[in-house]
């Protein structure tokens, strides 16, 4: 059984080439965007994922992660910009 919700947050984890540590789950995928230390500092853009296979509630939710990160990055040595 897939879980179209879980893949697309992996999906997201692996743009950003996200720790081991990273949760497959929308707390998991914004604790990584608040991070980022990984990677050299710079922007990040990360393309969206195809949401088509999520239920509305799990398509606004994931993309409400995704917009509060990069708002809350714009600062950081690691801006977020996400591509749709």
């Amino acid at each position: 059984m897939t879980h179209p919700k879980r893949e697309a947050v992996r999906s997201v984890l692996a743009a950003v080439e996200a720790p081991d540590w990273a949760a497959p789950n929308l707390d998991g995928l914004a604790d990584v965007l608040r991070d980022l230390s990984w990677l050299p500092d710079g922007p990040v853009e990360i393309a969206v994922p195809e949401l088509t296979a999520l239920d509305p509630a799990d398509r606004q939710a994931l993309l409400g992660v995704l917009e509060r990160a990069a708002a809350e990055s714009g600062d950081s040595p690691h801006p977020l910009r996400i591509r749709r």
